[in-house]
């Protein structure tokens, strides 16, 4: 058997993991702006500590 075949699976989760928390990331970042566009104060702050959240999860990886 070829060792190229043979893969860590627990690598494989964590960059499937970091994929999307940075697309969540992005994601939050372009509502953020959106909620500033419309000038409401309480959606942007929900979803800054949301936005802190994940960044946080992705330091951890």
């Amino acid at each position: 058997m070829d060792n190229k075949q043979i893969t860590n699976p627990s690598s494989g989760i964590r960059k499937s993991r970091y994929t999307c928390l940075k697309d969540q990331q992005c994601s939050l970042n372009m509502r953020i702006r959106l909620a500033m566009q419309i000038h409401d104060t309480r959606v942007c702050e929900d979803l800054e500590k949301e936005l802190q959240e994940v960044t946080e999860q992705i330091d951890i990886l």
